[in-house]
């Protein structure tokens, strides 16, 4: 690199360039970050409700809980419906994102508080259900939690309804 001053003419691709200037890639577009941090959500959202609305005591079974508590589990139906409007409310939020910032927000606590559940679990080795979907789940709602927290601060303006 020349110390040439930033006002000398040198060609196009050589020379210091200013420090404000972006080096690499275009800044992401505010929106474009929000619906693939919504994108994500539904589909966290859809991978947890789905199996409880279609078939508790089989998603039970599947994750390692034995027959009999997964048969009293089996009850749990409405956790999934309530899990599938809150995926149903990400469309919504895709769908016009002015005004919507506490349905992020939301969903984005809700993400963080399922995950340090999922460690807390960990710590007081109170689950019963097998390591795999335990270490799949807290790394999934991990995850997800700290990509909707970064789309929620980038696209502040798009959900006051300032920008599209």
């Amino acid at each position: 690199m020349t110390d040439a001053p930033f006002d000398q003419d040198l060609p196009a691709d050589e020379g210091p360039k200013p420090p404000d200037s972006p080096v690499g890639r275009a800044k992401r577009d505010a929106a474009s970050v929000l619906t693939g941090a919504m994108l994500v959500y539904i589909f966290v959202m859809l991978v947890f409700a789905l199996p409880l609305v279609i078939a508790p005591q089989t998603f039970f079974d599947l994750i390692g809980l034995e027959d009999r508590v997964a048969a009293d589990l089996g009850g749990l139906r409405w956790f999934g419906a309530t899990l599938l409007a809150w995926a149903i409310s990400g469309i919504f939020v895709m769908a016009r994102p002015g005004g919507r910032a506490i349905f992020v927000t939301t969903g984005a606590l809700q993400l963080t508080l399922g995950a340090l559940s999922f460690l807390y679990s960990w710590s007081a080795a109170e689950y019963r259900w097998s390591t795999w979907y335990h270490v799949l789940a807290t790394i999934v709602l991990s995850a997800a939690a700290g990509y909707l927290w970064w789309a929620r601060f980038m696209a502040r303006t798009v959900l006051r309804g300032e920008a599209i």
